[in-house]
């Protein structure tokens, strides 16, 4: 999924940046809490992108595409734009996380905006 019009989220930080096996260590973390990898939960997500219009169109998409997700807003931040939402309760196994981590990083990409980082509420 070639996108070469991307200012912020570019190509080469598309492929080289993911890092899912950093999920592991933070499941390793929740379970730590006492919640089990079967459980569901909402995850918190946060979008970064550098300016306003990307923003807004990016946090408009995530309302139409994901009708079950709540509390998305998009705000300055320094000198980027956070993009930010609950979703669904998701499993909290390693093979959800990571499949959601990669829709969301693909989703992203799509509107220049790089997914910035997630948790859950415990």
């Amino acid at each position: 999924m070639a996108n070469n019009s991307n200012t912020f989220f570019t190509t080469d930080l598309y492929n080289s940046e993911i890092h899912l096996e950093i999920n592991e260590d933070i499941l390793d973390n929740i379970y730590a809490d006492g919640i089990k990898s079967e459980e569901k939960l909402p995850i918190e997500f946060v979008f970064i992108t550098d300016n306003e219009q990307k923003a807004i169109l990016f946090k408009n998409s995530l309302l139409l595409q994901f009708p079950t997700y709540s509390k998305i807003a998009a705000e300055k931040s320094d000198d980027l734009w956070d993009i930010q939402g609950i979703t669904h309760p998701i499993e909290m196994s390693l093979n959800e996380i990571n499949n959601w981590n990669q829709i969301m990083w693909d989703f992203g990409y799509q509107y220049d905006c790089q997914l910035d980082g997630w948790q859950v509420g415990t």
